[in-house]
């Protein structure tokens, strides 16, 4: 039975081993997600750490036992004044340990992040995903989300 908790700095290693395998995941998919040599020391420094010391940001760790099998980043985005717009849930990053996909990880911890969300009075949640991830598309659509905003890019930036 795995087990949805708030992170905390025990697990933060584990987070970050999980990370690596996700980075890699997408670098298979497309080269552009290539990590450098030091990249889990800079995740969890410079992004990981800044999520668990937020009131505006939730971490979650999937627990089977003792062994952290996945992770959730989610934060509350705050819109500009001027805007009409609500503040918004963002999910950063669902993650789940390559032998426990497909066993329902996933599903428990974005369901843990929409509870967060509504507790904090958020009724928008967006996620990005790469346009070539088709794990995460489908598992975003069979959650109910669309696409509304498309990413493009040019590698050679010359006219």
């Amino acid at each position: 039975m795995v087990d949805i908790v708030k992170a905390e700095e025990r697990h933060v290693k584990d987070i970050g081993d999980l990370w690596w395998e996700f980075i890699i995941f997408h670098r298979d998919i497309d080269p552009i997600w290539e990590p450098e040599d030091n990249a889990v020391p800079f995740f969890i420094e410079g992004h990981l750490r800044k999520y668990l010391q937020s009131e505006d940001c939730l971490v979650l760790a999937a627990m089977d036992g003792p062994e952290t099998v996945g992770y959730s980043l989610a934060e509350i985005k705050r819109i500009p004044p001027g805007l009409k717009r609500d503040d918004y849930g963002h999910i950063d990053q669902i993650a789940v340990a390559p032998g426990c996909r497909r066993e329902g990880i996933g599903e428990k911890l974005y369901h843990e992040n929409v509870r967060w969300f509504r507790s904090k009075n958020i009724k928008r949640i967006e996620v990005d995903t790469a346009a070539r991830n088709n794990v995460a598309n489908s598992f975003w659509q069979k959650q109910g989300f669309a696409v509304y905003t498309c990413t493009m890019f040019k590698e050679d930036p010359s006219p």
